[in-house]
């Protein structure tokens, strides 16, 4: 075989390598499924009914894995809380839990490090008095202060322009909370108002750590029911998640 045809046949399949390489897009990344893990414990307001029923929406409608910590108010123990640090974002929905020492740390090591928190009414008062103090005041931005008796509740929403209340309307709840003070740097989005009473502020925003939080103390089973309490909810997860699957 002559040198030149010898070389020939060592090009050719060369070029071709290098021409299909040029032409054919390398294969996109594996998309990252948005982790979310609840935190649900609280009985008077149905949390595990609710937020079962609203994982299943989150599911059929958006990329997520969702994982989740079914307990009472007051539990002593938490399942599933090893997926805490594995998750992107908690959703939490609970009262006045009584952790050990080693499962709230995790909880906390999870504010602490900046990640984000979407909290439902009862989350002002999650955890032991102690941990609410923390969490209620400095990472949520709020200051529980009970609430109103049973009455309808209207909503309004201040800040229309935010990504969190794109699509919602106002709407009724009941049973509003009331707030004292929040901290300095929390974006009220929506105020509450009982007949005969001043409007609460009952969804806010906040930052901890450099992590997006958000809370509202809405979330009877009712507002659950509400595509526009569920559009705000879905809305706050890939906001404070700084997603852009909407």
């Amino acid at each position: 075989m002559s040198v030149l045809l010898f070389f020939k046949k060592l090009l050719i399949p060369l070029v071709a390598t290098v021409l299909l390489a040029s032409v054919v897009p390398p294969a996109a990344p594996a998309q990252h499924s948005l982790h979310i893990h609840i935190l649900s414990g609280s009985n008077e307001y149905r949390s595990e009914a609710s937020l079962t029923s609203y994982q299943q929406y989150l599911e059929e409608h958006h990329e997520v894995t969702v994982t989740a910590s079914w307990v009472e108010d007051r539990a002593e123990d938490l399942p599933g809380i090893e997926q805490v640090p594995e998750a992107d974002l908690l959703l939490v929905f609970c009262r006045r839990l009584q952790l050990p020492d080693k499962q709230i740390g995790i909880i906390v090591d999870h504010w602490e490090q900046g990640q984000p928190i979407v909290a439902v009414r009862t989350a002002s008062h999650a955890f032991d008095d102690q941990t609410n103090q923390v969490f209620d005041h400095k990472v949520l931005g709020g200051d529980y202060q009970g609430h109103f008796d049973d009455r309808p509740v209207e909503v309004t929403n201040l800040e229309p322009g935010h990504p969190v209340l794109e699509g919602v309307q106002p709407f009724l709840s009941r049973k509003l909370y009331k707030a004292g003070e929040l901290a300095n740097e929390a974006v009220v989005l929506q105020s509450g108002r009982v007949q005969g009473e001043v409007p609460q502020p009952v969804t806010w925003v906040h930052r901890y750590n450099g992590g997006r939080m958000f809370y509202t103390s809405l979330g009877v089973p009712s507002d659950f029911e509400n595509p526009n309490f569920r559009r705000m909810l879905t809305n706050a997860i890939f906001w404070a998640a700084e997603s852009t699957d909407q």
